[in-house]
């Protein structure tokens, strides 16, 4: 019966979360294929980006200011990651915010219901809510909603679209950049271990044998 309900919740899982766009268009055999850049890329190259170089690396004066500008735009973006993570309308429409499951980025220490119910059992299902913090060094790993390697703002993405019953982040979007800066950082400190396991998936892979 333990195997055939966490077989269960797997499935729930496949069913509900629509697979992020960005890893659908790399599904497994293919193969990227590198074009030439367009003439619109060449000259955001040039005006912008290469602009941007010489702003700060051009003379030594300016790259004196290099590291207090750095860390001001950085510390900014977390700003505004932690603001939209607490906040329950900005990337929400069910009144959740990232807090509602993990005040502080840590976790309520309960459970989170699917939205939609199981195919197979017709209920929704329960699924334990695990700490943010230090989960930024596990990524990317596999995700088996997605069926596929994904990086940590796949993940937010799953998230929002799933519990927060809204359309995912585009992963170029300032929004998208500064909330995974914002949970990024709750990884400070912490040792780098791609596709690490978290405990609670563990205690289930557990419970089947």
């Amino acid at each position: 019966m333990k195997v055939r309900k966490i077989l269960h919740v797997v499935l729930a899982l496949c069913l509900a979360v629509a697979v992020v766009t960005s890893i659908a268009d790399l599904t497994a055999g293919e193969k990227h294929k590198p074009a030439a850049l367009t003439m619109e890329q060449k000259m955001m190259m040039k005006n912008m980006a290469m602009k941007n170089m010489d702003k700060y690396m051009a003379s030594m004066d300016a790259m004196k200011g290099l590291p207090k500008h750095l860390k001001q735009t950085q510390d900014a973006a977390i700003k505004w990651g932690e603001e939209l993570f607490n906040s329950k309308s900005a990337l929400s429409t069910n009144g959740q915010a990232c807090a509602s499951c993990h005040p502080g980025g840590g976790t309520t220490g309960g459970e989170a219901e699917t939205p939609m119910a199981s195919e197979a059992t017709g209920k929704p299902y329960k699924l334990p809510v695990p700490t943010l913090v230090g989960s930024a060094a596990t990524f990317p790993k596999y995700k088996v909603p997605n069926d596929a390697v994904v990086d940590l703002t796949d993940m937010e993405n799953n998230c929002i679209m799933m519990f927060m019953a809204a359309q995912p982040l585009d992963k170029k979007s300032p929004e998208a950049r500064a909330l995974t800066s914002y949970v990024a950082s709750l990884s400070n400190d912490d040792k780098v271990s791609v596709g690490a396991v978290p405990e609670m998936m563990k205690k289930m892979m557990m419970d089947m044998k």
